[in-house]
């Protein structure tokens, strides 16, 4: 069973009623907003005194970098850009429309971005938007590393994953997500590295390591601690 509970200093705090629970968690998820797991039958009015007893605690949970949108934002990505514009006429809508290099993200100018359910509509919208543009830069420009290693992989195609960014099937195609829109290029280029040294070694062993840092030019651990620390400007 799920729902919410309105909370004046956390704002909607998620539930989730699990049978077999015996007591309550909290969970700080991925936009900053608090998920509560309570046993199957709890109340409302038990679960709002919960929360009050462990306020403390919970002020002192771990928050991840949140994403904020807000109107005239301009976020730059990988050869191209993502404005987000207070044009739309119809409320409760939001829309995206490419012109140019330029994604427009447009909704009524009175629209709570940072709503959670917005939010969440908004970075879906703006990621899915964003296939376009890596079938038109990005895979081009995977193909333009490959021949600068002199490399020749099956072919190049566009994924859709966050935290698994690239791949390479045993038949030597690489995917790429369109994630990787939103990485400056050092780091596009590198996932590309990364995913091409699986054409040689299908692992992450040290021969895999040492071929990879040769294809980055000696920089396969800065990059790589470089993307552990990148933020996305969207959630995932």
């Amino acid at each position: 069973m799920k729902g919410y509970i309105e909370d004046e200093e956390f704002g909607k705090v998620y539930l989730e009623l699990r049978r077999g629970m015996t007591s309550v968690r909290f969970v700080v998820q991925p936009d900053g907003s608090l998920l509560m797991r309570a046993p199957l039958g709890s109340t409302i009015a038990m679960l709002r005194d919960v929360i009050d007893r462990n306020r403390e605690k919970l002020r002192a949970l771990p928050c991840p970098n949140v994403p904020e949108f807000q109107f005239g934002q301009i976020i730059e990505c990988f050869r191209c850009r993502v404005v987000i514009e207070p044009t739309n006429p119809r409320p409760g809508y939001i829309k995206t429309q490419w012109e140019g290099d330029t994604l427009h993200v447009q909704a009524y100018p009175t629209t709570d971005l940072n709503e959670h359910d917005n939010k969440q509509f908004m970075s879906d919208m703006i990621s899915h938007a964003m296939e376009y543009m890596a079938q038109k830069e990005l895979l081009p420009y995977a193909q333009q590393v490959a021949n600068e290693l002199g490399l020749k992989p099956a072919g190049f195609e566009v994924g859709r994953g966050m935290r698994k960014l690239g791949h390479c099937t045993a038949k030597k195609v690489i995917q790429l997500s369109r994630n990787l829109m939103f990485l400056p290029e050092s780091l596009v280029r590198y996932i590309i590295c990364h995913e091409l040294a699986h054409m040689t070694h299908l692992n992450h062993s040290p021969q895999f390591h040492a071929l990879c840092d040769q294809y980055t030019g000696g920089h396969e651990k800065e990059l790589e601690r470089q993307l552990r620390q990148f933020h996305f400007p969207i959630l995932k």
